[in-house]
């Protein structure tokens, strides 16, 4: 099974990314770990003309290589950072770049104007940090944007570290592993996609 990790921090060794790579790495399946910060995904225009063009976003970025890696992906993880009282703005254009895969003429079907849902049933993880606040509103963002896909939730991390480092923080890291271990359970019974 193929689990793609996503890393919305842009600072590579943040507490975020250090989360979603334990989740990956719990699950004890195979894995790849994207890191936004190494990709340049500038933000949806909002043109629609993915609606015309079986999902071809019109913007050539980084972007391009992740509509690939999460068609491919089995299960998907999205971390971020708490920025101003909700995701990071990386993670925001990441969501907001995927609408394009709605038009590729695959999963189950949805309306004209939003497209069809090809992630619908693959397993989903959150991870959110914060330094004190502001949690609830971007693990809400990271809940609607599966929910909209159609994703079976396993699990999330919603983790106040303040400026500490997880590593230091066994049980952050217990129950980061215990996700991970979760995700692992979802694939054994088969439950994905």
């Amino acid at each position: 099974m193929k689990v793609l990790g996503v890393c919305g921090s842009l600072r590579k060794e943040s507490n975020t990314n250090k989360l979603v790579k334990k989740v990956a790495v719990s699950s004890g399946c195979e894995f790849e770990l994207v890191y936004l910060t190494d990709r340049e995904v500038e933000p949806c225009t909002g043109c629609l003309s993915c609606m015309w063009t079986e999902g071809q976003c019109a913007i050539q970025d980084g972007m391009q290589e992740l509509y690939d890696k999460i068609m491919k992906a089995e299960a998907l993880i999205i971390g971020s950072p708490t920025y101003y009282m909700n995701v990071s703005g990386a993670v925001k254009c990441f969501l907001d770049r995927k609408f394009a895969l709605y038009f590729r003429g695959i999963g189950p079907p949805g309306s004209p104007y939003t497209g069809q849902r090809p992630l619908a049933g693959r397993p989903a993880v959150g991870v959110i940090t914060a330094s004190e606040a502001g949690q609830e509103w971007a693990i809400e963002t990271l809940r609607h944007h599966f929910e909209i896909n159609q994703m079976n939730v396993v699990g999330e991390i919603v983790e106040v570290v303040d400026v500490n480092d997880v590593n230091d923080m066994p049980g952050v890291m217990e129950r980061t592993e215990q996700v991970g271990k979760k995700l692992r359970e979802v694939f054994n019974r088969g439950e994905s996609r």
